[in-house]
């Protein structure tokens, strides 16, 4: 097992006292997988209290990326989370996070008051291509958009165990 700073760990008693704090840590989240439509609705959320939804739709046609990208693919799914997301924005009940590209979603965003957080792609596939390649050029037009009732990702960048469980 290797420690946060690479090096190898004596008796691995540092990622089990890790793996033990994030288990405590998330032993009260439910994580839906499926159609985003399925679980966005009521019970699966605002029913259970103040709730986070992270949306990571398929890069839109507004993304000016291969069409052909995924097995199962819709240039139209991060339309519709976007939508979504917007008609739900102001609820306080939700905090919502909406993944995409700059260009994709941004003047409807930002006017209804969301925040967008830039961030460069370290990995995946596409940084694997020459050095013209389209993923790499791509990894800086990440962002993503918080909902006006998110905590302040600009402000403080807390790390998962920055936050008291009250329960």
């Amino acid at each position: 097992a290797l420690g946060s700073d690479g090096r190898q760990l004596e008796d691995g008693q540092a990622l089990y006292d890790y793996m033990r704090a994030l288990a405590a840590r998330l032993r009260r989240v439910r994580v839906c997988c499926g159609d985003w439509s399925r679980v966005c609705g009521p019970s699966p959320t605002v029913k259970l209290g103040v709730t986070g939804v992270f949306l990571d739709p398929p890069y839109s046609d507004l993304a000016n990326r291969d069409p052909g990208l995924y097995a199962t693919d819709s240039l139209d799914v991060a339309h519709e989370c976007r939508k979504w997301a917007l008609e739900q924005g102001d609820n306080p009940l939700l905090r919502i996070a909406l993944c995409g590209y700059t260009g994709e979603h941004d003047g409807e965003m930002t006017d209804a008051g969301w925040t967008p957080v830039y961030w460069k792609a370290a990995g995946g596939y596409g940084s694997q291509a020459d050095a013209n390649g389209n993923g790499r050029a791509n990894s800086h037009r990440e962002v993503i958009w918080f909902s006006p009732h998110c905590l302040q990702p600009h402000i403080v960048a807390p790390t998962l165990f920055d936050f008291e469980d009250n329960e």
